[in-house]
């Protein structure tokens, strides 16, 4: 049977992909908001019996909505299959993991010290208030410092978010930009920058922009989605656990400027050259993910 795009054009098959996230969005919006009235008595957090609950229930169904379910009925269009256009039916070489488990923490002082010259850059009043809004959300989930939240944040903030969007943007934006293109580089440089616009957190624009590139080549080197998703998760989950430790010792990272810590020059020094060597050793060891 022929694949459902095999007849489309590259501008009508980016229309399809724009209209499943549109409503993937507003499905899954619609269903939140439904099952957070039968559990917790409102539509959203203020008035909910239970503000957390809700908030976790309406990130989950929204990165599902929004991200996964879209790429997932994308790579089916392309030709019929459910995890082969995205590559996740492959298994990413274990010289790449290995090595992506080292990058995932020696990455973290330089996307600290990025994020800290982004927030530098002052922002429309508009804008600064979504980022206010934003981050009030984030702060509203990480403020419970127990072991068991911590857990479910790491679920909830960490593996959802890093499996959804890497179906969506590495799984289907980048082969689909790749294709189209005729430039592998060139489209992983375009998806990292539609991964880090759609999030709409202009504070943070620059690091997750070079943090969405790293992930575009670690799925082009590998040619498996799993690297990437296993490099967002680690991201997100040790970031998490690194904001839980130093929250716990009372230390304020609102007013923490990351280059006053003692040690951090050469932390990251140390941190440029490790992902330098980290990265050109993938890439020349990348052929190897063919056997796998």
């Amino acid at each position: 049977m022929e694949p459902l795009f095999a007849n489309k054009s590259r501008g009508v098959q980016l229309l399809y992909l724009a209209l499943f996230i549109v409503i993937g969005l507003i499905v899954a919006s619609g269903l939140a908001m439904l099952l957070s009235w039968l559990f917790w008595g409102s539509m959203n957090t203020e008035g909910s019996s239970n503000p957390l609950a809700t908030l976790y229930l309406q990130s989950t169904i929204s990165s599902i909505g929004t991200f996964l379910a879209p790429a997932l009925l994308f790579a089916y269009c392309q030709d019929r299959q459910w995890w082969h256009y995205n590559q996740a039916d492959r298994k990413p070489a274990y010289h790449l993991v290995n090595v992506t488990l080292i990058l995932s923490i020696i990455i973290l002082p330089l996307v600290a010290l990025l994020g800290q010259w982004n927030e530098a850059i002052p922002l429309p009043e508009a804008l600064q208030e979504m980022e206010d809004s934003a981050n009030d959300i984030l702060d509203r989930l990480l403020q419970d410092h127990s072991y068991p939240t911590l857990l479910l944040n790491i679920l909830a903030l960490g593996l959802v978010p890093a499996v959804c969007e890497e179906f969506l943007f590495q799984g289907s934006l980048q082969p689909f930009l790749t294709e189209w293109t005729k430039k592998p580089h060139l489209a992983i440089w375009l998806t990292a920058f539609i991964f880090s616009a759609i999030h709409l957190q202009f504070a943070g624009f620059i690091p997750r922009f070079f943090l969405g590139a790293y992930l575009g080549y670690l799925f082009y080197w590998s040619r498996s989605l799993w690297l990437p998703i296993l490099a967002h998760f680690l991201h997100n989950a040790l970031t998490i656990m690194v904001t839980f430790t130093l929250e716990g010792r009372g230390i304020d990272l609102d007013n923490l400027k990351f280059t006053q810590v003692h040690g951090a020059i050469p932390m990251i020094i140390t941190c440029v050259v490790g992902t330098f060597i980290s990265l050109v050793f993938m890439w020349k060891t990348k052929d190897e993910s063919l056997n796998h």
